[in-house]
């Protein structure tokens, strides 16, 4: 029986090309064998994040994956696709200083628009992480994709200057107080617009604001959701984890309570990726869960962005 099951999964499930105007996104389309009249975008959240929700380094939760599977079952069709230079969408490596977050925005409304070209009436765009901020973009800014929800997933309710600010304040305060003084500076010249020369980042903050990624960090750093999300008029639900080392809950509170039709669900032991997990402790919960993807994602997530959907006019 489970293997009948394995092969009915695989069998709903293809690879799609999405056509962009830069060349086209690589992206799995699963729809249950019974239909659906409605489709489900997942956004990938920030760095080499791909379709499935893994990273690299033996990061490989499947958390998206997992998402997809759970949300096939209940009926809706699912569209995860690997951001523009992400896995399988893959760009001329020379091109990659040029991105900035607004390409990521156009890349998720194609999507929308790949979906409703095939013929759904209720698209709901679901963003995990930076991914949220992409899908808050897209609801309030880029109208004509004609979306009918948006789903938040551990999404940031700051500016990412502001959520840079707090990552880095957990990691080095108080041990590393120079470091933590120095990666201050950094953000707060990338927030004004002005880029930092490679000799001017410690070598231990390279890999984060690299020149290469700059002109992307300028861009993220002139979104703040709690803005985008007074402007959304679109119905909301927002869901964190009390136990994300990397975004907390407070900002979903903050985005729920500038969005006038946003409702927030937390989960106590939930982590980043969507998987339960005991400790609060950092290390404990990379070694212990981010490179898990045997465990499940938190059923609460599915259970409660299938009620979301259904809610939802068609």
């Amino acid at each position: 029986m489970l293997l009948v099951a394995v092969v009915t999964m695989a069998a709903v499930e293809q690879d799609v090309t999405i056509e962009c105007p830069w060349g086209a996104l690589s992206a799995t389309f699963a729809v249950p064998e019974t239909g659906s009249d409605t489709a489900v975008v997942i956004v990938a959240g920030s760095g080499p994040t791909d379709r499935n929700g893994n990273s690299g380094m033996n990061l490989n939760s499947y958390s998206y994956k997992l998402l997809s599977d759970g949300l096939v079952e209940s009926g809706f069709a699912v569209l995860r696709y690997d951001k523009r230079a992400i896995g399988r969408s893959a760009i001329a490596p020379e091109l990659i200083p040029d991105l900035v977050f607004e390409d990521f925005v156009e890349d998720a409304a194609e999507c929308v628009k790949y979906l409703r070209g095939r013929g759904f009436e209720r698209v709901i765009m679901a963003g995990h992480s930076e991914g949220g901020l992409i899908s808050l973009v897209v609801a309030t800014q880029h109208r004509e994709a004609k979306l009918d929800g948006v789903v938040l997933l551990c999404a940031p309710g700051y500016s990412i200057d502001v959520v840079l600010h707090q990552q880095l304040s957990a990691q080095l305060i108080p041990s590393y107080m120079g470091l933590m003084l120095s990666a201050d500076i950094i953000i707060n010249k990338l927030k004004s617009g002005t880029r930092v020369e490679e000799k001017d980042i410690p070598k231990e903050l390279i890999s984060l604001f690299h020149p290469v990624v700059q002109p992307f960090l300028i861009s993220n750093m002139q979104y703040d959701p709690e803005v985008l999300a007074r402007g959304c008029e679109l119905p909301m639900l927002v869901i964190t984890g009390g136990n994300d080392i990397q975004v907390s809950v407070d900002n979903g509170t903050r985005i729920v309570e500038a969005a006038p039709n946003a409702t927030h669900v937390t989960f106590e032991k939930m982590t980043h990726v969507l998987k339960d997990f005991e400790s609060k402790d950092r290390v404990e919960q990379v070694v212990g869960i981010y490179v898990n993807s045997q465990a499940p994602i938190n059923e609460g997530v599915v259970k409660h962005t299938v009620e979301f959907i259904n809610t939802i006019n068609r």
